[in-house]
């Protein structure tokens, strides 16, 4: 995260194994105050063609510094996987998201963070799956930059 923040106000959830999974319903993580890099808006860009339109579009429509949504959402797994996370082997796959709103812009400026809430862990196979409710909190603002419901499926990795 970014060595310029002040003092952690995050919220951990952490558990030994991947089987401890349930204890974390209902219970809810923050991340660190974060700030999207302006040089990494051209490279989403790119990576995701987001910059190659068929049609014609006015730019000037969108502040410069804008982070697209879909790069907001991508963001997910590097935040949450700091405060989120087993201590043991282990390995989460990303498995949908039933519901993304995008709230109000959210510019490379801006300072937000992630909070969420683990609202259902259901056994699944040989790992759980990971309901949560997720909203982007953007320093200084009322309305959330995102919402989603995303799911992630946990299972035990193999020891290194």
């Amino acid at each position: 995260m970014d060595s310029a923040q002040e003092s952690s106000e995050a919220v951990r959830l952490v558990v030994p194994q991947v089987s401890d999974a349930p204890s974390l319903q209902g219970r809810e993580f923050l991340t660190d105050w974060f700030q999207v890099e302006p040089e990494k808006l051209a490279l989403f860009d790119s990576a995701t063609y987001s910059d190659d339109s068929p049609h014609e579009v006015d730019l000037t429509a969108y502040p410069d510094d804008l982070v697209e949504g879909y790069h907001l959402v991508a963001l997910l797994d590097y935040l949450v996987n700091h405060v989120l996370y087993v201590e043991g082997p282990w390995v989460a796959w990303n498995y949908g998201m039933d519901r993304v709103r995008f709230v109000s812009p959210t510019r490379a400026s801006d300072r937000w963070r992630v909070r969420g809430t683990v609202d259902e862990v259901i056994e699944r196979g040989d790992g759980f799956l990971l309901r949560m409710s997720i909203a982007s909190e953007v320093q200084g603002r009322e309305k959330p930059g995102f919402v989603v419901q995303q799911q992630v499926l946990w299972r035990e990795g193999a020891a290194t």
